[in-house]
């Protein structure tokens, strides 16, 4: 029994597209929690003055004690309602720039894409032995692992950091409390944007493997890609059959000009070439049919029943057969030589 082919080829378009309507698409969380935090942290950047402010400032108004907030329920109704108010739309810019990050971060690792494939139920996620089975797969294991990496570094990140700062934190007992919270801010925002610095690295190494991964899993053996393009372009047989019904309605369309004709120039048994020319709409003659061997035999005799002239002229014949298509005019090299033709007609016709 021959073994199983291996899938060597790279996808194809059509089965990359394909696998986008069902949903399955290059992930990598790694990327995406790392675009998220950096939009946290620029925002924290951008608005974090501004929001140490107002957070002074609600600060001092709660240990101001003022008693007038409580002299009543529907005082202290309206104070908290507009503190959350106010809370809701402090904190409303980061949530549209996390938003927003996370959007982008998604569509920077897995492009554009909506399907409604892949919201349906998998039932065979919902088998317990199945899930058993995926929780100690080696990819799962190897997700273990890169985590514990991952904390690991992040620790060292932060350890590092706090170790270079240790006077930095000895002296805060000694500041001011108007600059405590800038300064522990400082702190803060340092040692997040060395994390993200090191999430951001390690995001891009994980797109890239994931989409490494996702290329070698959607790999075609070499039969899908021979059935996929056959099954695009139509197995041969069927494309020679209807280039075949095509061909034969395009001669079945000549053949019907061949009466229209003035005359036919032919080699005399293996190129005929019927031409028409009308001084009232037409500057030059035209090609409306040509044909060699069986086709001309047609031609002349369609010619002969209809009472088109036929008329021997080899060379002429020959180079209006190779050079001109069907529906062309003759080139002006031929002018005259096909004038005189049909000047000779002319003469015959009216010459009894």
């Amino acid at each position: 029994m021959p073994g199983k082919e291996s899938k060597t080829e790279r996808p194809t378009p059509r089965r990359l597209e394909k696998t986008r309507e069902e949903g399955q698409v290059p992930q990598s969380q790694e990327m995406l929690s790392a675009v998220t935090l950096l939009g946290l942290v620029g925002s924290a950047a951008l608005l974090g003055p501004w929001f140490v402010q107002w957070s002074k400032t609600q600060i001092r108004e709660g240990m101001s004690c003022q008693t007038s907030v409580l002299a009543n329920p529907q005082a202290f109704n309206g104070f908290i309602s507009q503190k959350i108010i106010d809370t809701l739309l402090v904190i409303s810019p980061f949530l549209l720039i996390l938003m927003l990050a996370g959007v982008g971060g998604s569509i920077l690792v897995s492009g554009l894409n909506f399907s409604t494939k892949a919201l349906k139920l998998k039932t065979e996620q919902l088998n317990p032995m199945t899930g058993i089975k995926n929780l100690f797969s080696g990819e799962n294991l190897v997700k273990l692992l890169f985590s514990i990496l991952k904390l690991a570094l992040i620790g060292g990140i932060v350890w590092l950091y706090l170790k270079k700062r240790i006077p930095t934190l000895a002296l805060l007992q000694w500041t001011p409390t108007d600059n405590l919270l800038g300064e522990i801010g400082g702190l803060i925002l340092g040692v997040v944007l060395q994390i993200v610095l090191a999430l951001v690295a390690i995001g891009v190494c994980d797109w890239l493997y994931h989409k490494w991964q996702y290329i070698e899993k959607m790999k075609m053996t070499k039969q899908e890609v021979r059935d996929e393009h056959r099954d695009t372009e139509g197995a041969p047989e069927i494309k020679s059959k209807i280039r075949q019904k095509q061909f034969q309605a395009a001669m079945q369309r000549m053949l019907q000009d061949v009466p229209t004709a003035n005359v036919i120039l032919v080699n005399p048994t293996h190129v005929a070439v019927a031409l028409r020319y009308d001084p009232d709409t037409m500057q030059t003659p035209v090609v409306v049919a040509k044909g060699g061997d069986h086709m001309c035999e047609k031609i002349k005799e369609i010619a002969r029943v209809n009472g088109v002239p036929i008329i021997r002229r080899p060379a002429m014949a020959r180079e209006l057969h190779a050079s001109v298509k069907i529906g062309e005019s003759i080139p002006e090299k031929l002018f005259t030589a096909v004038a005189e033709v049909l000047a000779l007609l002319y003469r015959i016709r009216h010459s009894g």
